[in-house]
């Protein structure tokens, strides 16, 4: 059972125990106020008895006064009467029957001589007296009788009372033992269901808290608590296991951190020795070892000892945070020279200033006493804090000063850079923390120079803090232990600091734009480092590419503000002050992808960052160090698809002006409706790539020369072609030649020529129809030509033998020749291009001529203009969302 079903069960009893001894409370009290009524019924009526032993006087009185008392006697009889019967309520008590009986038997005969005497009080005096007489005699008979009734009846009551005030407190008892036992119940409900249990789950608190695992609640109920003992119990086992598991892990971490640092370790000490062997040779072939060299192998060497020396101070960083972090460092101690040291360290700093107008000043006293230090770790620290005031101070100075301090000496390095802000104050000193960690981070670094320095500085015996304002400098503050002996001189000589300076900072001289030939691509390169600008620069440079150099983003915008357009842009995405992200962002809100292709260049090689590159407009993404041949082949690559971009934005032009002249040359609505003895209706949609279908109809002195045809090809040429023709049909149809066999063999010449100083392989199907009072004549090779009826019944004309292919022979005599069709009143033809029988639906079938010719006999009653947008109506219908790949041609022509 739970326990709000234990608890809601005993409130329950509770509840009704309360209501019945309330009941019970409540029925003796009106007991009681019972017997208190009857006390009061009980006075009165031994009153009106003490009255009817006064009125035995009555028989010195006169008649009217008797008459009065007579009255008044009676009316007490009748109380008395009343209050034994109503109020006394005695006849059920068995005890006092007999006085009850005698009592009523005098008060019947008292009535009885009231009644009497009433009666007779007009008669004599004697009769009257003789029965006041009686009556005296009855009424002090009555008053005994009524005070021995009275007092039984008090003493009945008495007992009563007494019953019911002993039974009250027996109850009362009953109900007070009940509230204990009750009381005690829900204590004892409450010790076990709720006060054990809670303090069972306290000690196994305390005993999981203390680390015992093992420890278990054991379960008796299913209520709450029980679940939440449950719940204990399956908690403490999850966190055995993850304790468990979790020291297993820890343990696996100790070892693989142990075995990284001794990777790190190793691997640091493995890449010392080809550096020193990069270095060196490099070195020695600056020296002349191999022969002279010019001047840009001095400056590319130049470059590939400063890159081995800056791995170098990196990979002993990462060597020295490996060993301070097993306190493996052993520090050589000896009395060093702080002012001689410091000097050497500026000197040594100097190159870091490139053209920053920064000074370097050193306030120590040279009479200052010595320093118990290790000189190359001092060099170290030195050389961190120094480098690293030099990174963040544009311009001003940065000044060192010392002083003693309690048996230490104080170093201060003051700068004017950009502080930092109150919140990295401390973290700065920790491993990896950078103030500034951003892509677009201003300044670089690996985060390990601070926590070194701290640890080298501590491992002296001193401590280093900072102090900063942030766009105010900062104050690096470091102590170190004075020495009780003179300095000894430094190891360190004045060639090898002066050859340091020499080869620190070397100028590579670079064309900003190199330019092999008038045609070549140009490739923009943006990067902030020289060795990176160099290494691309020479990568490039072999490929006679126009190659422009930008040091920057800002400078990289600037070049293509005053007009550079690069066909491809080497980008690299960490920058100071403005990222490669943000030059994209620029860059395509006027250039599209297609029109200014961006490289991406990164040491980031996580998928977000692909991702952002990506989305922030460019074309490709490589990473560093990058593959030369990987490379050279990707810029190859978006040449060659820029160049496709360009050819189809002039192939989209050529088609578009394709369309405009295929409009130009139909003839207008207003034209056929000049027309009186035709009802013509014409229709000619353009695909997607321009055919060059072409229809006429040309009104000359009533000689109309109807013309359809379709041009070879798609494109501009075909348009042309197609405007060619014409040309030429208006020019015959006015110069008055009326043969039609004529006619066709004189376009046929022209477009041949015509064809052939354009040096193409266009031509096409024509078809010529001249008309004049109800005769057509057909001539010239194109689809058949549909003959309707005047009940829309449909004749086929094939046009093979009519005509030859316009354009490829220059002359067609003797393949030419025509046919005369007579057309009556309601009949017509209908002419069209393969555009409408060769379309196709999604299944890939095509619309067909039987298709056609049904269409139009269905509606053939109708206009021309109706038949025709029924028929193409239809066709695009069958045609649905399918790519349209031809021209759509149609001309419905009706006799009136």
């Amino acid at each position: 059972m739970s326990l709000k079903l234990k608890l809601g069960s005993l409130v329950i009893i509770i509840v009704i125990l309360f209501i019945g001894l309330m009941w019970f409370f409540n029925q003796n009290i009106q007991r009681l106020e019972e017997i208190s009524i009857k006390r009061q019924a009980e006075q009165a009526l031994l009153n009106a008895s003490k009255g009817l032993s006064a009125s035995k006087v009555m028989s010195q009185l006169d008649l009217a006064t008797k008459y009065s008392v007579i009255t008044q006697i009676n009316s007490d009889v009748s109380l008395m009467q009343t209050i034994i019967q109503n109020s006394l309520q005695l006849e059920n008590k068995p005890e006092i029957l007999d006085y009850l009986y005698n009592t009523q038997v005098d008060l019947i005969a008292i009535h009885l001589l009231l009644k009497e005497l009433t009666s007779k009080l007009s008669q004599r005096e004697s009769i009257v007296q003789q029965n006041i007489f009686k009556l005296d005699i009855q009424l002090e008979r009555l008053a005994n009788k009524v005070e021995a009734l009275v007092i039984v009846y008090e003493q009945y009551l008495a007992t009563e009372e007494a019953n019911i005030k002993e039974t009250y407190s027996l109850y009362t008892n009953i109900a007070v033992a009940i509230m204990l036992i009750t009381i005690s119940i829900v204590f004892l409900i409450l010790y076990f269901n709720i006060l054990r249990p809670v303090a069972v789950l306290s000690r196994f608190t305390e005993e999981v808290l203390h680390g015992n695992y093992d420890f278990q609640i054991e379960v008796k109920s299913t209520d709450e608590l029980g679940k939440l003992a449950d719940s204990f119990n399956l908690m403490t086992k999850r966190l055995k296991d993850s304790f468990t598991t979790l020291d297993a892990q820890n343990t696996e971490l100790q070892r693989l951190s142990k075995l990284k640092d001794e990777f790190l370790a190793n691997t640091s000490h493995e890449l010392k020795t080809p550096l020193n062997g990069i270095i060196g040779i490099a070195e020695s072939l600056i020296d002349g070892v191999t022969g002279k060299l010019s001047e840009p192998t001095k400056a590319n060497l130049i470059m590939i000892s400063n890159s081995g020396k800056r791995l170098s101070t990196l990979v002993n960083d990462i060597l020295d945070f490996s060993k301070l972090k097993h306190k493996n460092i052993e520090l050589q101690l000896k009395p060093i020279a702080l002012q001689e040291i410091i000097e050497i360290v500026l000197i040594l700093s100097k190159p870091m200033l490139d053209k920053k107008p920064l000074q370097l000043i050193n306030n120590v006293d040279v009479n200052l006493p010595a320093i118990f230090a290790d000189e190359n770790r001092l060099q170290q620290i030195l050389h961190n804090l120094i480098g690293n005031a030099i990174k963040f101070t544009e311009q001003g100075s940065i000044t060192i000063s010392a002083s003693i301090i309690k048996e230490q000496i104080q170093i201060a390095i003051i700068d004017d850079g950009i502080g930092i802000p109150t919140d990295k104050l401390t973290s700065i000193f920790q491993s990896f923390e950078q103030a500034e960690g951003s892509t677009s981070r201003t300044y670089g670094g690996t985060g390990l120079g601070l926590a070194i320095t701290k640890k080298i500085v501590e491992l002296h015996g001193g401590k280093i803090w900072v102090e900063s304002t942030l766009g105010a400098g900062a104050k690096f503050i470091f102590t170190l232990p004075l020495s009780q002996d003179i300095a000894i001189s430094l190891s360190a000589n004045s060639n090898e600091v002066s050859n340091i300076i020499t080869n620190t900072n070397p100028v590579v001289t670079t064309n900003f734009i190199n330019q092999p030939t008038s045609n070549a691509s140009k490739i923009l390169i943006v990067d902030d480092e020289p060795i990176n600008l160099q290494v691309l620069h020479n990568y490039l440079s072999m490929q006679n590419y126009n190659i422009v150099e930008a040091t920057s983003g800002y400078e990289a915008l600037k070049f293509i503000e005053d007009g550079l357009i690069p066909d491809v842009i080497l980008l690299d995405v960490m920058m100071p002050k403005m990222t490669g992200y943000e030059v994209m962002y620029q860059l395509r809100k006027n250039w599209q992808a297609t029109e200014m292709p961006i490289l991406l260049l990164t040491a980031k090689n996580q998928i977000e960052d692909l991702v952002q590159g990506l989305e922030a407009g460019a074309n490709d993404y490589m990473t560093k160090p990058i593959s030369k041949e990987e490379l050279l082949a990707r810029v190859k690559t978006h040449l060659s698809l820029k160049s496709l971009t360009a050819d189809n934005v002039r192939m989209k032009t050529e088609l578009d002006v394709a369309k405009q002249l295929q409009q130009m040359v139909l003839p207008k609505p207003e034209e056929l409706q000049q027309i009186d003895s035709l009802d013509i209706a014409g229709f000619m949609e353009p695909a997607d790539e321009v055919g060059g279908d072409y229809y006429e109809v040309l009104n000359h002195d009533g000689h109309i020369k109807i013309g359809i045809g379709d041009v070879t090809g798609h494109g501009l040429e075909s348009g042309v072609l197609m405007l060619m023709v014409q040309t030429t049909v208006r020019a015959l149809l006015l110069a008055g030649i009326d043969d039609p066999e004529q006619f066709l063999n004189i376009v046929n010449r022209t477009i041949y020529h015509n064809v052939q100083r354009m040096a193409t392989d266009k031509n096409l199907t024509l078809s010529l129809l001249d008309y004049k009072n109800g005769i057509l004549q057909l001539t010239g090779q194109h689809e058949e030509v549909l003959l309707v009826d005047i009940n829309g019944k449909i004749k086929r004309i094939d046009t093979f033998e009519l005509g030859f292919i316009i354009g490829l022979e220059s002359d067609i005599s003797k393949f030419t020749s025509h046919r005369k069709i007579t057309l009556q009143s309601g009949a017509g033809i209908v002419l069209y291009t393969d555009g409408i029988t060769e379309a196709k639906n999604i299944e890939k079938q095509q619309y067909s001529i039987e298709r056609l010719c049904q269409i139009i006999e269905q509606n053939w009653s109708k206009t021309a203009e109706e038949i025709k947008q029924t028929v193409v109506t239809d066709v695009k219908n069958y045609i649905g969302k399918q790519k349209v790949f031809d021209d759509i041609t149609l001309l419905v022509l009706k006799q009136k």
